[in-house]
């Protein structure tokens, strides 16, 4: 299961307590207000009522967004860097390999 954290906020510090609390929790970022928490169902519920506490008191936009990771893994990506390491290049024709 996954947890996605999306946030519009207008203060930096505030911003900025989101994302250290999300990060500290295991969150990665995906851009930049865009954090996700992979877990067990029971980890992610436990994320939720941490994050609601957190954000309790932030004025903004501020919303979690649980879901299964099949959902995450169908979503089209139209332009931007891909999340799996490129592939190696292969050698240069001129390079033997004994």
């Amino acid at each position: 299961m996954l947890v996605m954290l999306a946030y519009d906020t207008p203060e930096t510090k505030h911003q900025t307590l989101l994302r250290t609390e999300f990060e500290r929790i295991g969150g990665t970022r995906v851009q930049y207000s865009l954090y996700l928490f992979e877990g067990e169902p029971h980890e992610c519920d436990r994320v939720i009522r941490y994050m609601q506490r957190v954000a309790s008191h932030i004025p903004g936009d501020i919303r979690l967004l649980p879901m299964e990771k099949s959902t995450w893994n169908a979503q089209i990506v139209l332009s931007g860097i891909p999340l799996t390491p490129p592939e190696p290049q292969p050698f240069k024709p001129f390079i033997k390999i004994w």
